[in-house]
């Protein structure tokens, strides 16, 4: 907002300021720091990390001001900048005199409102920069100003021009009749000049008007104060109306009107070229007002014909590709781009199949929890709306992709991705095979379970154990024969007891009273020499015969009850317990 004032104050004379009431200390540390990151702006570029600290500095000292303002005026002379009768800022030289950059160019007052430290600051800099920078033939600091609109700076300026203009006042020798026989004296030849430039003859000179003390009235042309305030309020509901909003309605409403197809290809057309733009300059919300017309408008019967619907699904396509979620991200993560958790999860739910890898990519490997969270919210509602595209995640060749897309198949029971998922089963990295296995045992895929039976000797024991306990717990009968196996081996025997357990119980699940011989002979027969299996595999069988539910099962495990081994006793109560 700019007011034109008629002569300058820079003290403030003459105006009532209570200087005790006033936290001139607090502003004098705000122009320290403002013109320190002035200077930064100068220096270095806008991603420099000492620049950011003087900005921040900056944006703490108004934060901090606030709390004892409504609004921060100051006045400006040459060299001084005031807070109502107290100097704040003072510059013998004019080369990088704050005061003087305002000054030269007419300001002479500014006013300072909450809000200035949000986004606008880094324009208010910005603006300083410019207009020292500027040739003395260009704009002037008032022009850039205005061109700027700052919603949260105020200023008034003298007209300079006016300001060197000496206006004759009355006194000796010069009264108010000379004054008007002169204004009528000078009225008169410029009439004549006229006449003669009209005609190229001298005319008869007529008896000038008298010029009138009205005419020297301002207050025949002034408003009075309620038509000012009226003219403020509309000024300010018209610098604070959201005109890009309003433009965005126009072309939807047009875009509606099926009648004209040629009007809906090209509005489309600049919508395509919008939505970059807006994401590239932070208006996130103005991208998912625009993608929740588009799909409003595609749902809607007979708003679009089958041409006009490509190009609006093109549109969500090219904001859905790899490279511009790449960019969004990483704009997020760098705090760029700053917008809500319901924002951002808003924005995400409009995009298609295409921004399914790297945000899944982004969801597993970000260190920003809050923003990971959103984002595994995100994918499930694209994944739902996309199932294709997730499948289709299952053969991409990054090993962080494979294993969160096999996951969130197992977390959406997408049965369509069993085959996807046996494959996955002889990747080369284990984070992958396990959560195939995972994912397998989630969607209850019978079809992939004849796979697991060759990793239950696969090199990594996380592996192992996921695929044992996957037999298990989809009760795959045909495995109790490899389970059987590695019950028999010295694999197991050389194994830890969380892998004893596993196979031994997945083996009683699977084998059922068939396997209650295998399992009763390793927890109570001895062999050779009266030598009986380790603690371990005695304790992990009757965990196994605790899986089987039959008399003979039950017989088997009451037979040790009483046995020697502690560790052996305790896990065959622990196997004839109900829950066990």
């Amino acid at each position: 907002m700019t007011d034109s004032v008629g002569a300058a104050n820079p003290a403030g004379d003459g105006i009532d300021w209570d200087d005790q009431s006033l936290p001139v200390e607090e502003a004098r540390s705000l122009f320290v720091a403002l013109g320190k990151a002035f200077r930064a702006y100068q220096l270095y570029d806008e991603n420099n990390p000492v620049r950011q600290r003087f900005v921040d500095t900056l944006r703490g000292e108004f934060s901090g001001l606030w709390g004892e303002l409504e609004s921060l005026i100051v006045t400006i002379d040459e060299d001084h900048i005031y807070l109502g009768g107290a100097e704040v800022y003072a510059s013998e030289s004019r080369n990088d005199s704050l005061a003087f950059l305002f000054f030269k160019d007419g300001v002479r007052e500014l006013t300072f409102l909450p809000g200035i430290e949000t986004h606008e600051l880094d324009h208010f800099l910005g603006v300083l920069q410019k207009v020292r920078k500027l040739v003395p033939e260009g704009d002037d600091l008032l022009t850039v100003l205005w061109e700027e609109e700052l919603q949260y700076l105020r200023y008034q300026y003298i007209d300079l021009l006016a300001e060197g203009v000496a206006l004759p006042e009355a006194g000796a020798g010069n009264t108010g009749q000379e004054l008007q026989a002169a204004l009528s004296a000078e009225d008169e030849e410029i009439a004549a000049q006229e006449e003669v430039a009209a005609t190229g003859q001298a005319a008869a000179q007529d008896t000038p008007k008298a010029v009138s003390q009205d005419d020297f009235n301002p207050t025949l042309y002034a408003l009075d104060r309620r038509e000012m305030e009226t003219l403020r309020a509309e000024l300010q509901k018209e610098i604070e109306r959201d005109t890009r909003a309003d433009v965005l309605k126009a072309l939807f409403d047009r875009l509606e009107e099926s009648a004209n197809r040629e009007r809906q290809s090209e509005i489309l057309g600049i919508l395509e070229t919008l939505l970059p733009n807006f994401l590239s300059r932070g208006g996130l919300v103005a991208a998912t007002n625009v993608l929740k017309e588009l799909r409003m408008l595609e749902q809607s019967q007979g708003s679009f014909d089958e041409h006009r619907l490509s190009e609006s699904r093109r549109i969500v396509d090219s904001i859905s590709a790899p490279d511009a979620i790449e960019e969004l991200l990483q704009a997020l993560y760098l705090g760029t781009i700053r917008v809500s958790s319901a924002q951002l999860g808003e924005f995400l739910g409009f995009l298609r199949g295409g921004a399914l890898a790297p945000l899944l990519r982004a969801s597993e490997s970000m260190d920003h929890r809050q923003l990971q969270d959103v984002l595994r919210v995100s994918v499930q509602g694209i994944a739902s709306q996309n199932r294709e595209a997730l499948i289709q995640l299952l053969e991409d060749d990054d090993p962080l992709i494979l294993a969160a897309a096999a996951k969130l198949v197992g977390d959406m029971q997408v049965v369509e991705g069993a085959v996807q998922l046996s494959a996955l089963l002889r990747h080369d990295e284990p984070p992958v095979r396990l959560a195939a296995i995972e994912a397998a045992v989630a969607i209850r895929a019978s079809t992939v379970a004849s796979s697991l039976e060759p990793i239950l000797r696969d090199q990594d024991r996380d592996v192992r154990i996921a695929a044992a306990k996957a037999l298990g717990e989809l009760r795959y009968s045909p495995g109790a024969g490899s389970l059987s196996d590695v019950i028999k081996s010295k694999q197991i025997r050389q194994a830890d007891i969380a892998e004893k357990v596993a196979v031994f119980e997945a083996f009683g699940r699977t084998a059922g009273e068939s396997g209650v011989a295998l399992l009763g002979d390793l927890l109570n027969k001895k062999g050779f020499l009266g030598k009986r299996e380790s603690s371990e595999i005695r304790a992990a069988a009757a965990l196994g015969l605790g899986q089987i539910d039959t008399a003979t099962a039950r017989a088997s495990l009451e037979a040790a009850t009483q046995d020697e081994d502690p560790v052996v006793r305790s896990n065959v109560n622990r196997a004839l317990r109900p829950e066990g």
